[in-house]
């Protein structure tokens, strides 16, 4: 019997409840991370399901991305996060003890566990997907069969932020938190110490989530082996389906050489940008090009000082559109890991990826077939001459990634992805607590009954 024969036989044709438990949002301006969550909502609607997307922050109206509207199939409900005191309490007795991450203090609430119970109820849900370890608590916490969409491994991402000293917005990430961002500098001389404590911390929670959840997913199959290796439990990964255009303008026609995709609400972005406009744009002009502009799709620029070479594009509706007016688009390094949405969507406009070779880790890509790797500005302008210079092994370079792109994040692939996790955490149930802490007892994951009682709320 093959995997789609076995996950019709489990879920049959009647309609699931899913609740999905999201850290933001999942209308407005499209992000990387939120093209995975409309993918998951979109897939599951396909397949015929209900979606209740239960979400933190504040409302964004519009569908300006194509993400089902609320009716019968998606409903969009917000959620309370944990009011000031509540954070305070949670960071004294939670995080500065080592029992929960800062990240999952952020969003743990009682007015959400309670408005979750109450939707579980009374919409009847039959499955709950959690966004991040920062919701898994939610998950573990329902009683439900449950599927912890973990993204990437942020234990990674805060043991390279510590070695790297990025600033307090990399251990907030999008997160609003004023009154902590307003305190960073008190932070800062012990940040490095701050972020191997989360990056500590969050490791012991994946391992313990993977061990729970029915079903976890990370979005690179990298990290999904890294984190099978580590928790001793099978780890999926979560399509991404990216909708290309229904043409292609031809590569000679271009008349922009390069652009960035992404706004600066994530600082890696705005890390990003600064980088090349105070020091890789002077390193290429050493090596005779001294007139390169970057276009920024996403952000407007408003409030940060850059140089006239920087030209800010703002948010676009219609990106395919935008970005057939570029021949490359620039990728640069960046924390390991992950799926780059914004090389889907360039592979998909045949727009040739110039990456860092940080930047294609987990992507599944090959140098010089379907993207051009670069490690030093002297490599980047070697490139940016092809590029300027029209060179035709170039549209072949394109193709084999569009090519890349649509076998690996269609719609029929995505469909098929989910139907397989529904049916996977439908045949069997997510582990008890009892069973984490048998585990736990036995291994080097330290995790311990206070653990377990703090991700539960009680």
């Amino acid at each position: 019997m093959s995997m789609v024969d076995a996950s019709d036989k489990v879920t049959g044709s009647r309609q699931l409840t899913i609740l999905m438990v999201a850290t933001r949002d999942l209308r407005g301006q499209l992000t990387g991370r939120k093209s995975i969550l409309r993918t998951t909502v979109e897939s599951l609607v396909r397949l015929g399901h209900r979606v209740v997307v239960a979400y933190f922050g504040a409302s964004t109206p519009g569908d300006i991305a194509g993400l089902p509207s609320d009716g019968n199939q998606v409903r969009h409900v917000r959620i309370d996060g944990p009011r000031p005191w509540e954070l305070t309490v949670q960071i004294g007795v939670g995080f500065l003890p080592g029992r929960k991450s800062l990240n999952e203090c952020l969003y743990f609430s009682k007015r959400a566990q309670a408005s979750l119970r109450d939707i579980a109820r009374s919409e009847k849900v039959d499955v709950v997907i959690t966004d991040m370890v920062r919701t898994a608590a939610y998950g573990e916490a329902l009683g439900l069969p449950w599927i912890a969409d973990l993204d990437d491994l942020l234990s990674l991402r805060y043991s390279l932020l510590a070695k790297e000293q990025r600033k307090v917005d990399g251990l907030l990430g999008y997160h609003k938190a004023p009154a902590l961002r307003s305190l960073g500098w008190l932070v800062r001389p012990v940040l490095e110490t701050v972020l191997r404590r989360e990056a500590s911390i969050l490791e012991r929670r994946e391992m313990a989530v993977a061990r729970q959840a029915g079903v976890t997913l990370t979005v690179s199959p990298t990290e999904a082996a890294t984190l099978a290796a580590a928790s001793a439990r099978k780890i999926l990964t979560a399509p991404l389906m990216v909708k290309g255009p229904k043409r292609i303008a031809p590569f000679e026609d271009r008349r922009r050489d390069l652009v960035f995709l992404g706004a600066f609400s994530y600082q890696p972005n705005r890390d990003a940008v600064q980088k090349f406009d105070g020091k890789i744009r002077q390193d290429l002009a050493s090596y005779g090009l001294d007139d390169v502009d970057l276009h920024v799709v996403g952000e407007k620029g408003t409030g940060y000082e850059f140089s006239p070479s920087i030209r800010f594009e703002g948010y676009v509706d219609d990106l395919d559109d935008e970005l057939q007016k570029y021949k490359a688009m620039i990728v640069p390094e960046l924390l390991q890991g992950g799926i780059k949405t914004k090389v889907v969507h360039a592979a998909l406009n045949g727009v040739v990826v110039l990456a860092h070779d940080s930047a294609i880790v987990g992507m599944g890509m090959e140098p010089g077939v379907d993207v051009l790797n670069w490690k030093s500005s002297e490599d980047l302008a070697v490139l940016l001459k092809r590029v300027r210079g029209n060179d035709g092994s170039l549209r072949e370079v394109a193709e084999n990634a569009r090519l890349w792109a649509e076998a690996n994040f269609g719609q029929q692939r995505a469909e098929t992805i989910w139907k397989t996790h529904l049916a996977s955490v439908l045949e069997e149930p997510a582990a008890s607590s009892e069973r984490i802490l048998e585990r736990g007892h036995g291994g080097n994951d330290r995790i311990g009954h206070s653990q377990v009682a703090d991700a539960l709320g009680r």
